[in-house]
């Protein structure tokens, strides 16, 4: 009886680094939900969001808003004794991603209460209104 060898699977380009390191900086517990509150809902302050996310800690969000700045996916804005958040054009790429969960949401399970306290329009609506957005600047690099 002659074995069979195990053979690896080959690696494809487009299985490897582009979706693993997509899912790695948006995968991360409440970093989509972060995106969606401050690019659809237009929460831009911290006591904003977390109000908006029940079961999301003042520490949590403080680390995830650090991690998600050095990803590039959002700006810090500090002017006088006033911090707001702002998607960056990478940001605003991720809203797409949002996009697709809304549809998938929306067709799947539309009769499902939302966890969210201020209501969503329609999906059309939505992307309306992203689209009337101002385009953010990249964040600086030093």
């Amino acid at each position: 009886m002659v074995k069979d060898e195990t053979r690896a699977m080959p690696r494809l380009v487009y299985q490897q680094d582009p979706i693993r390191t997509s899912v790695k900086s948006l995968g991360a517990k409440w970093t989509l939900l972060i995106v969606r509150d401050i690019g659809f809902l237009k929460l831009q302050r911290f006591g904003e969001i977390l109000r908006n996310n029940p079961g999301l800690t003042a520490r949590v969000l403080s680390r995830r808003l650090k991690d998600m700045q050095k990803e590039g996916l959002i700006e810090r804005k500090a002017t006088d004794d006033i911090v707001s958040y702002a998607l960056t054009s990478r940001g605003e790429d991720a809203v797409f991603i949002l996009l697709s969960f809304l549809r998938y949401g929306l067709k799947h399970h539309a009769g499902e209460k939302l966890g969210s306290s201020k209501p969503f329009p329609n999906f059309e609506e939505m992307i309306r209104q992203y689209r009337q957005l101002p385009i953010a600047k990249s964040p600086k690099t030093h």
